[in-house]
């Protein structure tokens, strides 16, 4: 298997908390080898390694390449040579991406039943398909940044939006 995303992910987050590997693997009871394999990409990151991180370290980076992983698909971490994850540059581009998105989605019509969309207005509808799909991912580096910086807790989060979404009659619990 290839070295992943994910497994730097794991590396980086258990170096951050001044870890080694045998500590890592008695905090969520594997051996210290299969940590070192699953940092190696050897194995693919076990949830159980990403749930560590997220609740005892307020770090969802892990979590976020390793579902990326296992779907091939979803938000990860940007650490691209030209991204600023400081808090308010990535405030700012989210605001922008945003915009971008919310245009891009005024500007199509999807009252039209999909077999009736002409080829422009397809076109028209995958160029707001995509501006959402970057709000979604500035949106993520946005809550991930400050619940990191300000000591929000990831988790706790999500859980408050789950309960939201149940109140609300959105979702079964």
């Amino acid at each position: 298997m290839k070295r992943g995303r994910a497994a730097d992910a794991v590396k980086a987050a258990r170096q951050a908390t001044g870890m080694t590997q045998q500590q890592l693997s008695f905090e969520i009871y594997e051996s210290r080898e299969a940590v070192s394999q699953q940092e190696n990409g050897r194995y693919r990151v076990q949830p159980n390694i990403s749930k560590y991180f997220t609740e005892k370290h307020n770090n969802p980076w892990v979590a976020l390449e390793a579902a990326a992983e296992y779907t091939g698909w979803g938000p990860v971490k940007l650490d691209g040579e030209v991204v600023d994850l400081h808090r308010a540059s990535v405030a700012m581009k989210t605001k922008e991406e945003l915009t971008e998105a919310l245009q891009a989605i005024e500007s199509v019509c999807v009252a039209n039943h999909p077999r009736a969309i002409r080829e422009y207005d397809k076109q028209h509808l995958e160029e707001a398909i995509l501006q959402a799909i970057d709000a979604i991912v500035a949106l993520t580096q946005y809550v991930a940044v400050i619940c990191v910086d300000y000591g929000f807790s990831w988790l706790k989060m999500w859980q408050k939006h789950r309960t939201k979404l149940q109140t609300k009659g959105f979702i079964r619990k």
